[in-house]
């Protein structure tokens, strides 16, 4: 209760008064190295019927600034309204029709309560308050900052045996737990996030990051820093062992490599250099690489078991809701998975056992929000790649790069919900809401900055958002 307390009035009070001296847009960096690097563990229960997280408290103390200082910032695009809300409501409002009908009726309305008041509020926030394309080059680094401090901590857990959110009473989180096939966490470092894989995934959005952020460095300190921030989480990502987000991060990379130009491409082959040599002098890495691929397709071993388990989970899915078609509509209900009791013949065990957990988002969806909801999801994240895309199509550098990083990082997450539940808790789902606030205004702050520099000399104009040719004259 002490590190609690101490821990949730030195974030609030540090946030507020960042807010104070260099306004709402200008904390929100803060804010996003806070939400990162807070783990679940910093908690206190009131009853069953609520829990107060350091998380929840400082996203209800952004909030709150926002109405009290945000609103009243002088921005160009103020009353500019919010891109993808009218599908954001729509999907709330399905997840209330499913909750209406769930079989865990307060589990489900809490997991609601809490996704809108900390992720899809966030959302509505960044996208109102975020005023040009510096800001979320800010927001980037301040999610880096955030990242590296929970790489120290995953060398510390790695070497010194010592995890910082030992500091906190003990929370038992769902994912993986026991689980048919389930690898353990063992050696795997999983700093203040719940699990490993999720460490994994959110470095796998930082990592390009800091490959941008390189590109646009002006003094060596600022290529030092970064160039340690990309070292740091390499060897992070590596020590999680997770197959899903390593294969994410080489697409993401090879997408960014193929896509961008000049400096990250020239980056991105020191980088490439970097791991080959490490491969070469360290055989023990390349051997251990080569051991979990062939293990992977060993379906009698406890990662092949792990692989083939999210098979499993989408047949016994698909079988569950085939049972009435007003399941098939609106699932079983937000959060209700782990109620459900769902079996399957286990490949691992070659025995029909309760599948205990749900290691894909997507699948989590489908079967708690039906295929509506599952539709309503894919709407979200597709709509928001799309405008994404089409920054990259109209606009010259560099506010293409800007809208091709995010592109990759929205489809880099989708890639990895595959495979983890990864989707409405934990730090990375907070990084994944800011990718999508950043996605849907980046194209429009990017054409405004780059239309009074160029329109005289190319032709372009800026109509709703959009980049226009426009005939001389």
């Amino acid at each position: 209760m002490a590190a609690f307390i101490l821990v949730t009035l030195l974030a609030v009070g540090t946030l507020i008064a960042v807010a104070m001296t260099v306004g709402f847009e200008g904390a929100l960096p803060y804010f996003a190295f806070l939400v990162i690097i807070m783990p679940g563990e910093a908690r206190v229960y009131f009853s069953d019927l609520f829990v107060l997280t350091t998380t929840r408290a400082v996203v209800v103390t952004l909030l709150a600034l926002y109405f009290i200082l945000g609103r009243k910032e002088p921005d160009r695009d103020r009353n500019t309204s919010v891109p993808l809300k009218y599908l954001l409501i729509l999907y709330v409002g399905w997840c209330l029709v499913s909750t209406g009908n769930s079989v865990v009726l307060t589990t489900s309305l809490k997991a609601v309560i809490d996704n809108t008041l900390e992720l899809y509020l966030l959302y509505f926030v960044l996208a109102k308050s975020i005023s040009s394309v510096r800001s979320i080059q800010k927001i980037l680094a301040g999610s880096i900052a955030a990242l590296v401090v929970c790489c120290v901590f995953g060398v510390l857990e790695r070497y010194a045996h010592w995890k910082a959110i030992s500091i906190f009473p003990h929370v038992v989180h769902r994912l993986g737990e026991g689980g048919p096939g389930f690898i353990g966490a063992g050696d795997r470092v999983s700093s203040t996030f719940p699990h490993p894989i999720l460490f994994a995934n959110a470095l796998t959005l930082g990592i390009p990051w800091v490959i941008y952020l390189l590109s646009f460095a002006k003094t060596t300190t600022q290529k030092i820093y970064l160039w340690v921030a990309l070292s740091l989480m390499a060897w992070n990502i590596y020590k999680t062992s997770s197959r899903g987000p390593w294969l994410a991060l080489a697409m993401s990379l090879v997408a960014l490599f193929i896509f961008s130009q000049g400096s990250t491409r020239k980056y991105l082959v020191v980088v490439a250099v970097l791991i080959a040599a490490t491969l070469i002098l360290r055989p023990g890495v390349t051997e251990s690489l080569r051991n979990i691929y062939v293990d992977t397709e060993n379906p009698d071993s406890p990662r092949g078991a792990s692989y083939q388990y999210r098979y499993e989970l989408m047949g016994a899915g698909k079988r569950a809701l085939a049972a009435s078609l007003s399941r098939s509509l609106w699932g079983f209900g937000p959060e209700s998975f782990y109620y459900l009791g769902l079996e399957s013949e286990v490949a691992f065990t070659g025995k029909t056992e309760v599948l205990e957990s749900c290691d894909s988002a997507w699948v989590a969806i489908t079967v708690e929000l039906g295929y509506v909801g599952l539709l309503l999801v894919a709407s979200l994240l597709g709509s928001a790649a799309f405008l994404s895309f089409k920054g990259y199509m109209a606009l010259p550098r560099p506010g293409k790069d800007l809208c091709m990083l995010l592109l990759i990082n929205l489809g880099a997450y989708s890639f990895m919900m595959v495979s983890v539940a990864n989707f409405g808790w934990g730090q990375q789902s907070f990084m994944l809401w800011m990718v999508m606030a950043m996605s849907v205004v980046a194209p429009r702050l990017a054409a405004a900055e780059v239309v009074p520099k160029q329109e005289a000399v190319s032709g372009l104009a800026l109509s709703r958002g959009k980049l226009i040719e426009v005939a001389p004259g």
